[in-house]
């Protein structure tokens, strides 16, 4: 082996060993230090250099005990030295192989100019997460003993770093070691000296710089389940003992998570904490950062994009998704997308209280609004859970400080969550919208009135097949009505239309005496106002109706209050990933 000239001694409260990674820096254990604030640091390949004077500036967790997790310290001299750094190994690099020497440096007692030792890594495995185990080369070589804690770990055949000496053990005269991306997680600033497979050391630093000024903003373990939950039904666990830190949570997305086809989590890491910074400088910065990582993903299987329709509006969706966490009862998974090329591309996500989504998905809709296509007309679409199909989202307010509803200001549509992660009633919808495409004349309605006795099975089967409109008279609020509604979900009808004010009851429009209820005036003025509209152009005119009806005096409720579109031509939107059970980690 070559000599390697950027190894140290370290003098802090004992005598370890160390390695010199930047100019100015070298790394060693925590324990060597042992609470001292200062260390003397000489290179064993250079005497004539002199001592240096170091300070600690950066340690892990450890508190006294080798069985105590981040035993690392980083150390920076008085100045600048003339000696060419140690170079890491790439962060996956395997070096478990038999023939993969392994070599460290040490200064045990009696040795002031340093020890070689020869070792190997018993395992890929992990212990408690945390360390490799480390064993003697040969049974007659040097073992581990002290001098060697801080000492770099290095490949003999290539002369990279691929970890740190933290422990001996007892017996056999091996030990342990941190690899590589351990010491990363404790000492951001190592975050461009380890290569990232994929990843530019220069782009890993920038997110490095970026999530260090968002620290402040959010539990790291609450932002990795809002990041991953929608990717992935289960999650990878985090790191043995909990993150540490966001930038704990960017490391591990980068060199521990295996991305599904189509995915960049650490893009959607880079969105989301965009969403959570009040600087301007930093959130763009964010942004601009997840485009350019998100670029040549493969597109997975069950998220590729159809081709867009070539008649009726162009339509620029605003996808806001909201499902059910599994963290807690009233906890739902937000995100926020912008699709553009038939792709979806992740504006925020987050976990929240249903309470708070109304908050935090207007608060988010600007940010979707600066990345939308420009040669389209805005459509926002919530495809939301079934329980959420009464909530007035076209009656949220437009903004902070814009109390107009957020219907009158775009279209608004919905969109069944259950129903976008069922291809088969996916496979339908397209299939009906392209017989759409081929008709001319008016658009057909069919009425379910609120007195119905219908069986929403037979009313399923009733639908299937009619590539038309349904409009309900009765709001779903009784099991019956809600078991209608789900039969023409169910039925992939491509327009379904109900009125928030519409009858609560069942009377409605057929074999009473008197003037129709609520729910039979709204289905006769469905029929009247919409019938020349094709429904391609539905959530257009819908939003001018929206309009009329809250510009309307009280004294004359306009037909149109309350009204709710389920509304939903998937090939607008990217097929939806298929979570075959509750994203709870």
């Amino acid at each position: 082996m070559s000599s390697q000239s950027w190894q140290v001694r370290v003098l802090g409260s004992g005598v370890g060993s160390g390695f010199l990674v930047t100019q100015r820096h070298v790394m060693t254990c925590a324990h060597v230090m042992d609470g001292a604030d200062h260390a003397e640091v000489t290179f064993a390949q250079h005497p004539d250099l002199g001592p240096f004077r170091a300070t600690v500036i950066a340690a892990g967790e450890w508190c006294g005990t080798g069985e105590d997790r981040g035993d690392v310290a980083v150390l920076e001299l008085e100045r600048p030295v003339g000696v060419a750094p140690a170079r890491f190994a790439a962060v996956n690099t395997p070096f478990v192989r038999e023939a993969a020497r392994l070599t460290a440096y040490g200064f045990p007692r009696g040795y002031d100019e340093g020890i070689l030792g020869e070792f190997r890594s018993t395992s890929d495995q992990t212990i408690a997460g945390e360390w490799l185990q480390l064993e003697a080369w040969t049974s007659h070589g040097p073992p581990l003993e002290e001098g060697f804690s801080g000492a770099a770990v290095v490949r003999e055949d290539t002369g990279e770093v691929v970890g740190m000496v933290t422990a001996r053990y007892a017996m056999g005269g091996g030990g342990r070691m941190l690899p590589a991306r351990a010491l990363v997680r404790r000492w951001p600033g190592g975050a461009g000296l380890v290569p990232v497979p994929d990843h530019g050391r220069d782009s890993v630093s920038h997110l490095r710089d970026l999530v260090l000024r968002c620290e402040k903003h959010g539990d790291p373990e609450a932002v990795y389940r809002s990041v991953m939950e929608p990717l992935v039904p289960l999650p990878p666990p985090p790191p043995a003992g909990g993150f540490l830190s966001l930038w704990d949570v960017a490391w591990f997305l980068l060199t521990e998570v295996d991305p599904a086809p189509g995915t960049a989590p650490w893009a959607d890491f880079a969105v989301h904490l965009a969403g959570r910074t009040e600087d301007s400088a930093v959130r763009n910065a964010l942004h601009t950062w997840a485009a350019d990582h998100r670029a040549g993903t493969a597109p997975q299987a069950t998220v590729q994009a159809r081709p867009t329709p070539t008649g009726g509006p162009r339509w620029s969706p605003i996808l806001v998704e909201i499902e059910h966490s599994g963290a807690d009862r009233d906890a739902y998974v937000v995100s926020v997308h912008v699709v553009r090329s038939g792709r979806a591309q992740l504006v925020a996500s987050s976990t929240v209280a249903r309470r708070h989504a109304q908050e935090w998905v207007r608060e988010h809709l600007d940010q979707a609004f600066g990345q939308i296509d420009r040669e389209g007309e805005e459509l926002i679409a919530f495809a939301v859970p079934g329980d959420w199909l009464g909530e007035p989202v076209d009656e949220w307010r437009t903004g902070a400080d814009d109390a107009a509803p957020l219907g009158c200001s775009s279209p608004v549509v919905l969109m069944d969550l259950g129903r976008r992660r069922r291809s088969r009633l996916q496979f339908k919808l397209e299939k009906a919208w392209q017989t759409l495409d081929r008709r001319a004349g008016s658009t057909d309605w069919h009425r379910v009135a609120c007195d119905s006795p219908s069986d929403p099975a037979k009313l399923t089967v009733r639908l299937q097949g009619l590539e038309t409109a349904v409009g309900y008279g009765t709001h779903p609020l009784t099991e019956q009505a809600r078991g209608l509604l789900r039969a023409g979900l169910n039925a992939a009808a491509p327009v379904i239309v109900w009125s928030r004010e519409g009858c609560s009851g069942p009377h409605g429009d057929s074999g009473r005496a008197g003037p129709p209820c609520t729910g039979a005036r709204f289905l006769d003025a469905l029929e009247q106002g919409l019938a020349s509209v094709p429904l391609a152009e539905l959530p257009r005119h819908v939003r001018e109706l929206r309009r009329e009806a809250y510009l309307a005096a009280e004294t004359q409720p306009h037909w149109a209050t309350g009204l709710v579109l389920v509304w939903e031509d998937p090939r607008w939107f990217p097929e939806a990933p298929i979570h075959p059970q509750s994203p709870v980690r």
